[in-house]
């Protein structure tokens, strides 16, 4: 039977909502995946910074321009042995300036076997919100 793992990076404490800020205990990000992994029976990885930005709004937006700047690769908090189990894994991100927050990159770069396509692994590109397309590719 084919496995599925969504791996996600998910912001909470203060957020932006329809122009004021508020503070949330779960990001949007990681409500939906909580939702899809009931719904398509897969397993998640939360993608979490070992130095994690500001709960400031307005703090962590210049933080992470400042990594999208530098092309960052922030250290995260844990990862997995392995992927090898799962045929599927999806990413599932809020949108930072058209790009995925550096963390899914790093992600992406620990586990960079996976766009090999003989290893059959199929990595479909989840976007949170309307927003434009990826204008960066990795």
């Amino acid at each position: 039977m084919a496995k599925t793992l969504i791996a996600f990076f998910s912001r909470a404490d203060e957020n932006y909502f329809g122009g004021a800020m508020r503070y949330v205990k779960v990001g949007n990000t990681e409500i939906v995946v909580n939702e899809m992994k009931e719904q398509i029976s897969a397993d998640t990885f939360k993608i979490e910074m070992k130095a994690p930005y500001s709960p400031v709004y307005l703090t962590c937006i210049e933080e992470a321009k400042k990594d999208l700047r530098t092309n960052a690769r922030p250290e995260l908090t844990n990862y997995l042995d392995s992927i090898d189990e799962y045929d599927t894994v999806i990413l599932a991100y809020p949108n930072y300036w058209g790009t995925m927050p550096m963390a899914v990159y790093t992600f992406l770069d620990v586990y960079r076997t996976i766009n090999v396509p003989e290893i059959g692994k199929n990595i479909p590109w989840n976007r949170i919100g309307n927003f434009p397309e990826i204008r960066r590719t990795y």
